[in-house]
């Protein structure tokens, strides 16, 4: 009886964990990237270069109006892309020369406010490029805000101006340069029914290149 009870028990677990096994699969499968967002019709961005589809372009980020900080250091300097439309994006993909510190915003616009930016990234110390952003906070929108807060060329920039001062570290010796930016590409999760129509699409294209072989 004890045996009997022990491999039922046995068998139970293991359909469970069988059960539990292949969900956590299709749960953690790999997704599909969506096409690049940035560069769908209507896209605009305040460096029209980010979103022209070109590396060999480069646009340069453009500071507010008042960039003058109390301190002596101007603000950050920044790019907007608006989408056409609102998107869930997953990944954001950076290629720049000279990015070192950065933070990306999201607008959360509402009927009632226009702008509501929330913080999705902050990125301390740029590794390589391509830039590779993983975003987890998932809301839709159609706005998104990289803030520069620091290049390789502030050094270089400060230093410049040191020199036509004659040495002298004034208010304004603490400065940031635009970043170089190649371009931006915002990507989302291809959705269920995106993915089955690619596939038949491939399917009747492989059909008919197999017809055409037979002629």
């Amino acid at each position: 009886m004890f045996y009997q009870f022990t491999a039922t028990f046995s068998l139970i677990c293991l359909i469970f964990m069988t059960i539990f096994m292949t969900g956590c699969s299709a749960l953690f499968s790999e997704q599909e990237w969506s096409d690049n967002y940035a560069l769908m019709e209507g896209t605009q961005s305040t460096v029209p270069q980010a979103i022209d589809g070109k590396l060999n372009t480069i646009g340069e980020t453009t500071f507010p109006t008042s960039s003058d900080g109390m301190m002596g250091a101007n603000s950050a300097s920044q790019v907007i892309i608006t989408l056409p439309e609102k998107k869930v994006i997953r990944r954001i993909v950076i290629h720049s020369d000279n990015l070192a510190q950065f933070d990306i915003y999201a607008n959360k616009g509402s009927i009632t406010a226009n702008e509501d930016w929330q913080l999705i990234k902050d990125v301390k110390s740029v590794k390589q490029s391509p830039i590779q952003v993983s975003v987890l906070v998932a809301f839709p929108t159609d706005r998104i805000r990289l803030r520069v807060l620091g290049t390789k060329d502030d050094a270089l920039l400060n230093r410049q101006r040191r020199a036509r001062s004659g040495g002298f570290r004034g208010w304004d010796s603490n400065r940031r340069a635009a970043a170089k930016i190649r371009e931006i590409e915002l990507y989302g999760y291809k959705t269920a029914a995106q993915v089955e129509a690619e596939e038949a699409s491939e399917s009747r294209e492989k059909e008919l290149d197999d017809l055409l072989e037979l002629e």
